[in-house]
């Protein structure tokens, strides 16, 4: 984050932590009126006649009804940091910003980037979409969970639940450049949510070693693989992978995909310590430079936008 970014940023952080500590405020009360009441109801039960238990099933609803509204009680003030920082701290890399707390990339973004399993729309959810330009380049991307949760599974005399884990969970990045690209690239770890590429796609050596190592590179023609994926563009994906969790990406006809798994939400405020660390702000702000640098590296890249003359 640059000096002036930051700047613009202190006066609002310096609102939202006035707003996190009526937040506070507001959730203690609650907790202590609740354990109040829960107790006093315990003791008025004990006075009738009753035993300790109903003192202790008096307190622990209390808590339990005090825990089910915490959740509620903090939503306003992790809905207006989002609101209050997301647009500026993207203003100085993105062009027409554009931010929805409750949006997401759609299911057909996803299927496009042939880097997951086909999953049903009614299980993708996601948050904090942001819908932006860079040049001539649209950019969109949010946080995403597609499959994963609870399923009924037969077993001998019956049904029983099983826990399945989310086929993606964890930042999703769309780059359209408006213009057709005369092939596909699909590339991901050893460790992915998809065994192989769901159409027929030839195996290609990259001649970086250590790219090789951290990817598996499958394209419709292996000399568009060469060219679009350049040494730039692999040492940047490389130096990144290396420190972060999985990593796949994919250029589908003019389109770029970028999967960054972690469960994790990067636009999570912190309810304690100080919201003034740039470091706060760091890792969201390294992720989305990354897909940049990858964009800019693709649109300067003459070789594969020339191969459609």
């Amino acid at each position: 984050m640059d000096a002036r970014t930051y700047a613009r940023l202190r006066p609002r952080i310096a609102a939202l932590t006035r707003e996190r500590r009526a937040a506070w405020a507001m959730l203690a009360a609650v907790w202590a009126g609740l354990l109040l009441a829960g107790g006093g109801l315990g003791l008025y039960l004990l006075r009738l006649g009753g035993r300790p238990v109903h003192l202790l099933a008096s307190l622990a609803a209390a808590g339990a009804l005090a825990g089910w509204l915490t959740p509620t009680l903090l939503y306003p003030f992790k809905e207006r940091f989002k609101r209050e920082l997301v647009k500026p701290l993207l203003e100085g890399s993105l062009e027409a910003v554009a931010y929805a707390p409750l949006g997401s990339v759609s299911v057909l973004d996803l299927e496009g980037s042939l880097l997951f399993k086909t999953v049903p729309p009614d299980e993708v959810t996601g948050e904090d979409l942001v819908v932006a330009r860079r040049g001539e380049v649209g950019i969109r991307f949010s946080e995403l969970r597609a499959g994963g949760g609870l399923r009924r599974k037969p077993r001998l005399g019956g049904e029983r639940l099983v826990y399945e884990a989310p086929v993606f969970q964890g930042l999703f990045f769309v780059a359209d450049f408006n213009k057709p690209s005369p092939g596909i690239v699909v590339a991901y770890p050893e460790r992915w949510f998809l065994a192989r590429p769901q159409i027929e796609l030839e195996r290609v050596r990259m001649e970086d070693p250590r790219f090789e190592r951290l990817f598996k590179v499958f394209a419709s023609d292996r000399i568009f693989a060469f060219y679009a994926l350049s040494p730039a563009f692999m040492e940047t994906l490389a130096a990144f992978a290396r420190g972060a969790g999985p990593v796949a990406f994919s250029i589908v006809y003019g389109k770029l995909y970028l999967a960054l798994a972690g469960g994790k939400n990067r636009l999570e405020p912190p309810l304690l310590g100080t919201l003034y660390s740039p470091r706060l702000y760091q890792g969201f702000l390294g992720e989305v430079e990354l897909f940049l640098k990858l964009v800019d590296d693709l649109r300067l890249n003459r070789r594969i936008w020339g191969q459609m003359s």
